[in-house]
């Protein structure tokens, strides 16, 4: 019984995992191609290189956290030296600068070094900025581009890139991160499971920032966190790397992208209590985009399969604040459902930890065993999803209203 349990649970899971959709959904819409950093490296001249000295006493690389459309901040684990981050437009002129400063951390990075944060404020919206690492001897840094958040009344496209369990460090997730580089994204949220297996720090730095880095330093991550990502220390390496909003101890939150106002909840923790939050946090924002985005899914056909019970808790405050779009992970999956009382919910889990297969239910509008990523382009009017494998191929697409329609 326990070698055909074995053998049951296997049929599920394909450590490597499919990386060509094998059929196709609406590909009526295609997505805009380009690079999300060249603009950002031509601007500043530089893609952010390391000095001698700056690799001496830097061991994670600058990244970004927490951008908004007057701000960001700079996080680096380094040396406990008296580090700063200079901003300058791209012509040279000064913006501002600010100290690196250490944060009491509950995991302890490598040969001594401490993990720091720099505040940049000041800033003006929708603008490209480069910053330079720096201590009292000089640079540490080549220049490094970023662009803060559009303002709420800016009507320009807003692209917003979204994967889940990916933290493998295996090549599906190399592979279809060269994939991720050829779409213009702004920003990346993420659905969980970003560091396997168990959300250790070493597997933070190997399989996020091994992989991601390069772009993290000029492009922001938003996480929720997955299962995976809680197993060592109650998810203590996750709170530690991320700097994340709110009041939840960094595990649910939210924020606002221009037009967009976004949710993030953590599926390791309360759910009747995240749904009392959300139903406040919705009511307080008038942005006309609410999209939210959680790990567990409330609707799926994959293996793990729907979680219904925190699909009651959540869902009636989802219909009460018009919520449009709802992402989710935990299957590694593509799976794309009807529209729920305006809701549309899409399972993207197929960041490159393998895949597991997916059927259909009567809420299934498509779905697929594939490895992908999703990629949101957000006008006034309408959003437009895209999911696109690991070979570069857009296989689906949906056009979401932003007016719910019941």
């Amino acid at each position: 019984m326990v070698v055909a349990s074995v053998l049951a649970a296997c049929t599920f899971l394909n450590h490597h995992g499919h990386t060509s959709a094998s059929k196709l959904g609406d590909t009526t819409h295609p997505a805009e191609r380009g690079s999300p950093t060249e603009a950002l490296v031509a601007a500043c001249g530089a893609s952010g290189e390391l000095t001698l000295e700056g690799r001496r006493l830097i061991g994670r690389r600058p990244y970004l956290q927490q951008v908004t459309a007057t701000g960001a901040l700079v996080g680096l684990v380094a040396s406990p030296h008296a580090l700063f981050v200079d901003v300058t437009l791209p012509d040279g002129t000064s913006v501002t600068s600010a100290p690196a400063e250490i944060e009491e951390t509950r995991t302890e990075p490598a040969q001594g070094r401490r993990q720091m944060w720099a505040k940049l404020d000041g800033l003006e919206p929708d603008t490209t900025y480069c910053y330079t690492l720096g201590n009292t001897s000089g640079d540490l840094s080549e220049r490094i581009g970023f662009r803060t958040a559009p303002a709420a009344d800016d009507t320009r496209p807003i692209r917003i890139l979204a994967v889940g369990d990916s933290g493998s460090g295996d090549g599906e997730q190399h592979l279809l991160f060269e994939q991720m580089k050829s779409v213009p994204w702004e920003m990346m949220i993420h659905t969980g499971d970003i560091a396997y297996d168990t959300g250790t720090l070493a597997q933070f730095e190997d399989h996020v920032f091994g992989v991601y880095g390069a772009v993290l330093r000029h492009l922001p991550l938003f996480p929720s966190p997955g299962n995976h990502d809680y197993k060592q220390l109650d998810g203590a390496a996750y709170r530690d790397v991320f700097n994340l909003p709110g009041d939840s101890g960094e595990r649910w939150y939210s924020y606002d992208w221009g037009r967009i106002h976004f949710a993030a909840l953590d599926t390791n923790s309360d759910y009747t209590t995240q749904a009392a939050w959300l139903d406040a946090d919705l009511a307080a924002t008038d942005l006309p985009w609410r999209i939210v985005y959680l790990h567990a899914p409330p609707y799926s056909s994959g293996n793990h399969g729907s979680d219904t019970r925190l699909r009651a808790a959540l869902a009636p405050v989802l219909e009460k604040h018009g919520v449009q779009l709802v992402l989710a992970g935990h299957d590694h999956d593509y799976e794309r459902m009807h529209p729920q009382r305006g809701t549309y919910y899409i399972v993207t889990g197929g960041g490159g930890r393998g895949t597991y297969s997916v059927g259909e239910s009567s809420f299934t509008a498509f779905s697929e065993e594939v490895i992908h990523f999703t990629y949101l382009e957000v006008g006034v009017d309408e959003m437009i999803v895209h999911a696109i494998d690991a070979t570069g191929t857009e296989f689906d697409s949906v056009v979401i209203p932003r007016t719910r329609e019941l």
